[in-house]
């Protein structure tokens, strides 16, 4: 079987190369002979590493992704999503890895008037199994954008959303402390962006739980394990600056253009700011309809995927960086995919769903995770009828639903490539249903009554 294996953080003048902390001697021979070897992914790294030692390693090189369907066999809570959810935690062996450990359950508990986040229920559920099997857990979240009565907005808007001690059975913390100075610092110098401060509750922990849930985003096609880690385990000032990384490459040139008012009132969507003879593209908004780019008789504006990337790119360098913190056997991930809707809970806004309810996905690795996530979608109906007319529809039947709805450069699965690119996981999976429905049961032909008025 494999060893723990673990990725430790990357150093500034070798960026984008793997590192790991191996646990014996033989190990660590073995891995200065790889330690220079392009991988794209952990399991590939893995493989290397065993390939010096003249082993071959006894586990499939894939990752184990497990699915709860919300289609029961039948209306009993032994084949109930909350009895998937129960047996993909034990099917993930969380019980054995947390005891007399302290466990950061990560989600977002929402803001404003969103309420399709993860059910308090279930919060509850998952860290009562926790705490059953000897481990001490606690939630935590980012606070509040502003910075007026910060020190509780947390605890305010979790408990206006059913996320009490009381209901969860344990703590709720920012993540950088009441203050949001509470912090670890790692040197990246991506696009502007100079350092990255991953909050302290996250570090202080032996085990991390990701616990996201499942929707659409309007600067990466999609929010899931990824998202939750990369920008919610970080102070304020970090996150501002990671949307900041989007305006790095050039995209505006001032010297040609001649009518830059004209560009921000021909964006249908308020994607395009002016402002004192300058133009701000608001890529978080921006869904590459072009009209801008059609209407510029100077050619002086570009709508180019590297601007898009720049936020993909820095949520895998910051999860990279997050779970550069816990050892491989004590990272669990859960997606909740039901109420997927068109935005990030962040934004305190509901819609209504978009796409069909999934069910429940858990994995130790964070990239498979949302790859199959990803793929159970890809042929789902878009919900036209509950996309909000802000926004608007690309028909093209290649892309992902989620990138009909923000755009082919918010292609969602890039943030998977990315993902194997920095080593943080793989997308190859294999999936097992828990209680998968069985084969519709055959019946006599039914002899239904025509409805009729009763009174």
């Amino acid at each position: 079987m494999y060893k723990s294996v673990a990725l430790c953080p990357q150093t500034e003048e070798s960026h984008g190369s793997l590192f790991t902390h191996l646990i014996d001697e033989q190990d660590r021979i073995a891995y200065s002979r790889v330690s220079q070897m392009k991988t794209d992914t952990f399991a590939r790294m893995v493989e290397d590493i065993y390939a010096c030692r003249g082993e071959t390693p006894a586990m499939s090189p894939k990752s184990r992704v497990y699915f709860g369907s919300v289609r029961s066999i039948s209306a009993t809570t032994e084949h109930s999503i909350v009895a998937k959810f129960d047996m993909i935690l034990d099917k993930l062996g969380l019980k054995e890895a947390v005891r007399d450990r302290d466990v950061v359950v990560k989600m977002n508990v929402g803001n404003n008037v969103c309420f399709t986040t993860v059910h308090p229920f279930l919060v509850g559920r998952l860290v009562n199994a926790i705490r059953d099997a000897g481990g001490r857990p606690y939630i935590a979240d980012i606070m509040e954008q502003h910075v007026e009565g910060c020190e509780r907005e947390i605890h305010l808007r979790a408990v206006k959303r059913g996320y009490t001690t009381e209901v969860l059975g344990c703590p709720i913390l920012p993540v950088a402390g009441p203050t949001d100075g509470y912090y670890v610092e790692k040197e990246v110098n991506y696009k502007g962006l100079k350092t990255l401060q991953m909050g302290g509750h996250v570090k202080d922990a032996d085990v991390i739980v990701g616990l996201a849930h499942f929707k659409g985003h309007n600067t990466v096609g999609y929010g899931g394990a990824v998202k939750n880690l990369a920008v919610g385990c970080f102070t304020r000032k970090t996150r501002w600056a990671m949307h900041d990384t989007q305006l790095w490459d050039t995209y505006w040139d001032k010297e040609r253009s001649r009518d830059a008012e004209m560009l921000a009132r021909v964006c249908p969507f308020d994607a395009i700011k002016y402002k004192d003879g300058n133009v701000t593209v608001k890529f978080d908004e921006c869904n590459q309809c072009m009209r801008c780019v059609a209407a510029d008789t100077d050619g002086c504006i570009q709508i180019r995927p590297e601007n898009f990337l720049s936020f993909a790119e820095i949520n895998t360098i910051a999860t990279e960086f997050v779970l550069s913190h816990f050892d491989v056997d004590k990272r669990f991930f859960v997606n909740v995919a039901t109420d997927i809707t068109q935005y990030c809970d962040c934004w305190g806004f509901t819609t209504g769903p978009i796409l069909p309810d999934l069910g429940v996905l858990g994995s130790r690795d964070i990239v498979a995770v949302d790859k199959a996530t990803l793929d159970l979608l890809a042929d789902k109906p878009l919900m036209k009828e509950n996309v909000s007319q802000s926004l608007e529809i690309d028909d093209d039947p290649e892309l992902h639903p989620l990138a009909r709805i923000h755009g082919p450069y918010k292609d969602p699965y890039n943030m998977i490539r990315l993902g194997e690119k920095y080593g943080i996981g793989s997308s190859e999976y294999e999936l097992e249903e828990v209680l998968p429905p069985v084969p519709e049961p055959k019946r006599t032909p039914a002899r239904f009554p025509k409805a009729k008025k009763q009174f």
